[in-house]
């Protein structure tokens, strides 16, 4: 018989380390250094498994046990705290066991240890525990080394954040501010700064004159990372007078002068700021800026403008940047300081990609009558670029240059040589550009040729969808614009979104142009749209075709504009940043706004994720309510019941307002129209023009606007005018019996959201640009107004938030006849300005329809 096999023993590298630490708590055989040694090995094992994320928490007995042997050890102390401080919160009860090690720490001969002990004890994160920390910190406020005063500052902070109530009740907040100005280590000071800028706030802060005029005459002493933190309270303080200002600013002016781009870009923010609170408030400056600018806030930016250009024929690329983006706010408030400095912000051969657009951007803020040619022959050596993006960028700034500039034509000579170059790129982004400067000048398109260049032959949809508009909306003066189309039109299908839409409009502007060769193109255009399976696209399609339908002469006007007034010119484009945004920018000066071009509260969130219905979180157990701490927004019946209507009309329902549109919409009436009637209306309003178009839609026998499109009997979404009477009254007995009816007051377990959203296919996507204006709407008031604005229309949320570069919106409605569901996921991209929509639902067709219509007017309803 073979013997019984005893226990096993535990293997992995957790019971390595546990047997390895066991007998380390001996001394045995070794050597004290040895042990030393052995005990520091194992140590960095841990914290190595620690933050590849596997639980050693089971070891915290045995940690303790090994350092307290070896307590002179100042190496195994910091990885001993820096164990204790990562496992406190899991394991709060033996973080208590610890306590009184760390107390003994606090009062060690040693600063080091002292400050490393403090530190630890203040990281513990235990609210319970905060009764044995005040006691350390109130010492170590007055220690006698400077390390340790550093660190019982922050201490007091990190109490602060757990629990105001204890820092005020033991007069710490008092004490630091004492140590503020009167402790003579400059690190000290900074970090008492950092506390109460927290806790204060700096404009509170900045109103102490006293405090000011202190910290500027110790500026010197500062490390680099305190002088911008003293220097942001600086730009805060209100002088009393001009002659205050003056003393501020010579005091000052050595830290333009500093190697860190962070500190002079602090330094340009007071002496803007200052020179600009002499004659005007922060919201008047803008307008104040435009008319009439001091001689000193002009000296000001003569004197920076030298720092700025030191700045940027730096090196460091992510340096440059930053400086790079200032230095286009700047420009763009004040173009005239800087265009004769141009050159300074020409592209460098070895620039990175981001640095060289800057640039070219800045360029086109500072083309004036007296360098335009110089700048622009600059930019054309940067379209021979190796790199394509590059090269657009380059042809892009020549495009944004003609539409600012007063000399176009030269200009326009040269954007028409860039579509003779031969280079796919450059010709596809100068057809964009070409599109926004005859929407600008629209005279320019009497002289505009074409050359050889063909729709069929621009790879880019975007340079694509710019031809086509521009042969569309010249096409009286381009004698072949109809059958340049065609082959576009023989492949609608498969064109992309742009060119389809522009497709569309150019047909139709073609045909009011030159009925008789653009009669078939419409045609097919129509045809090809109605049975797209775009939303966009078959909407347009639909537009186009019910307003021919019903009168000629109003599809004109609608379409194309009255063809006896000049075409009028587009004065500005959306992409152009409006004077209150420059200036809500330019109040943010030296933060993250100058660089994502937006204001702070864009893409700074102060909380990452709210969520609804917390009753029913907490329904469902601790775990879940976990994940959703906090609720931004009302249930959908709250929001529908309390505080102001935010939907445009509040007398009129929303819901039977989208469904009476559906219905409009998907009734294309029950006869054939009459070409008689087309061209009847058409001739009374615009007798030539319009008399002609009636007589093409009757010409040849073709009987009407359906048989212009090429025998289309039934439109997507209508009713074919073939039906009989019974198959017409089952139908609008159908779409009756399918009108949607969203439940008022309905409510969705998180659960059961979860379940269905895993289990349901996307049944709708489409993507939505946004502007600045709705992006600050959607994150305002913790994102509060825009839920209870969709909540309104029976749609309720889920949860909302999220941190920038992203929020998440999760919204769910029912159906009450059917009892579908309805879920739908909205994700903004801040950086992009994008919003992308998924709804996914379990209903049929008619009603999933009906549910994206009423969606999409609540969104559009919302944005600015």
């Amino acid at each position: 018989m073979s013997k019984p096999r005893g226990p096993t023993k535990p293997r992995g590298e957790y019971a390595e380390l546990s047997a390895q630490l066991q007998g380390l708590c001996m001394t045995g055989k070794r050597s004290n250094i040895e042990l030393r040694q052995a005990k520091k090995e194992a140590f960095k094992k841990v914290i190595n498994y620690m933050t590849l994320g596997m639980d050693m928490a089971g070891l915290f007995p045995m940690m303790t046990s090994c350092a307290n042997l070896s307590p002179d050890d100042v190496v195994l102390k910091k990885m001993l705290y820096l164990y204790i401080t990562h496992y406190a919160a899991s394991t709060p009860d033996l973080a208590l066991l610890t306590i009184n090690q760390l107390h003994k720490d606090c009062q060690d001969q040693d600063p080091t240890v002292r400050g490393l002990a403090l530190r630890s004890l203040c990281s513990l994160r235990i609210p319970n525990l905060l009764e044995y920390v005040v006691t350390p910190v109130s010492a170590g406020l007055d220690d006698r080394h400077p390390y340790v005063r550093r660190t019982a500052v922050m201490g007091v902070l990190k109490i602060w954040h757990m629990s105001p109530d204890v820092v005020e009740a033991q007069g710490l907040l008092q004490h630091v501010q004492q140590l503020l100005g009167q402790d003579g280590d400059p690190q000290v000071a900074a970090n008492c700064l950092t506390l109460l800028m927290q806790v204060q706030g700096v404009k509170r802060l900045a109103s102490n004159k006293a405090l000011m005029y202190s910290l500027i005459n110790r500026i010197k002493e500062f490390s680099d990372w305190a002088q911008c933190q003293v220097l942001e309270l600086v730009a805060h303080y209100t002088p009393g007078s001009d002659a205050e200002v003056y003393d501020l600013l010579n005091a000052l002016e050595d830290r333009l002068g500093v190697n860190n781009s962070a500190v002079v870009l602090a330094t340009i923010k007071v002496f803007l700021y200052m020179t600009l609170s002499m004659t005007a408030t922060h919201q008047q400056v803008f307008l104040y800026m435009t008319l009439s600018m001091t001689a000193t806030h002009q000296q000001v930016l003569e004197r920076v403008k030298e720092q700025l250009k030191s700045l940027i024929s730096r090196e460091d690329p992510a340096a440059v940047y930053a400086v790079l983006c200032h230095a286009r706010l700047l420009v763009a408030r004040a173009p005239m300081i800087f265009e004769g400095d141009y050159m300074a912000f020409y592209c460098r051969s070895h620039d990175s990609w981001y640095v060289k657009q800057l640039k070219m951007e800045i360029l086109t803020l500072l083309a004036s009558a007296s360098n335009v040619y110089d700048i622009v022959g600059e930019l054309t050596e940067y379209t021979r670029d190796i790199s394509a993006d590059t090269a657009r960028q380059a042809v892009k700034a020549v495009g944004r240059i003609a539409l600012s500039v007063a000399d176009v034509n030269g200009i326009v000579e040269r954007l028409l040589l860039f579509l003779e170059s031969g280079y796919d790129h450059i010709v596809a982004e100068t057809l964009v550009q070409l599109k926004d400067l005859l929407r600008r000048y629209p005279d320019l398109g009497e002289v505009f040729s074409m050359g050889d260049i063909r729709p069929s032959g621009v790879a880019d949809p975007e340079a694509r969808a710019a031809l086509v508009w521009i042969l569309g909306h010249f096409g009286q003066h381009i004698d072949t614009a109809p059958y340049l189309l065609q082959p576009l039109v023989e492949a609608f299908g498969s064109e992309p979104q742009p060119v389809k839409l522009a497709l569309l409009t150019a047909a139709a502007k073609l045909f009011f142009k030159k009925p008789g060769e653009s009669r078939k193109l419409l045609g097919a255009c129509l045809a090809g749209g109605l049975n797209d399976s775009d939303q966009d696209v078959h909407d347009r399609a639909l537009l186009y075709y019910r307003l021919l339908k019903q009168d000629v002469s109003t599809a004109q006007l609608v379409i194309a504009g009255d063809p006896n007034e000049p075409q009028q010119a587009m004065p500005f484009f959306t992409d152009e940043l409006p004077q209150e945004a420059q200036q809500a920018i330019f109040d943010e000066f030296n933060t993250l706004s100058v660089v994502y071009q937006q204001p702070a509260s864009s893409f700074v969130q102060s909380a990452q994720y709210h969520a609804q219905h917390a009753d029913e979180y907490d329904a469902l157990g601790e775990a879940a309510a976990a994940d959703a701490p906090g609720s931004a927004g009302s249930s959908g019946a709250a929001a529908a019941d309390g505080g102001d209507a935010l939907l445009v009309d509040t007398s009129t329902n929303l819901l039977d307002s989208v469904q009476q549109q559906e219905a409009n919409l998907l009734d294309l009436g029950d006869d054939e129209p009459s070409s008689t009637s087309l061209a009847g209306g058409a001739a009374a309003a615009a007798p030539a023009a319009a008399a002609g178009l009636g007589g093409l839609l009757d010409d040849d026998g073709l009987g009407g606007l359906d048989s212009l499109m090429g025998g289309l009997g039934g439109l997507s979404g209508g009713s074919s005018s073939s039906n009989g009477p019974g198959q017409q009254q089952q139908q609008q007995q159908q779409q009756q019996q399918q009108q949607l009816q969203l439940s008022p007051g309905f409510k969705l377990m998180p659960g059961v959201f979860q379940e269905r959203w895993r289990a349901l296919a996307p049944a709708e996507q489409y993507v939505d640009s946004l502007n600045m204006a709705t992006l600050a709407a959607l994150a305002a008031n913790d994102h509060k107004d825009f839920c209870g604005h969709v909540g309104q229309a029976n749609v309720y949320t889920m949860a909302c938030g999220g941190a920038a570069p992203m929020f998440k919106y999760y919204f769910y409605a029912q159906d009450g006849p059917s009892q579908c569901l309805f879920l739908v996921e909205m994700v903004v991209a801040t950086a992009s300005r994008h919003a992308t929509v998924t709804i996914k639902s379990d209903a049929p067709q008619p009603l999933l329809a009906q549910f994206v219509a009423v969606w999409k007017t609540v969104l559009l309803g919302f944005y600015r």
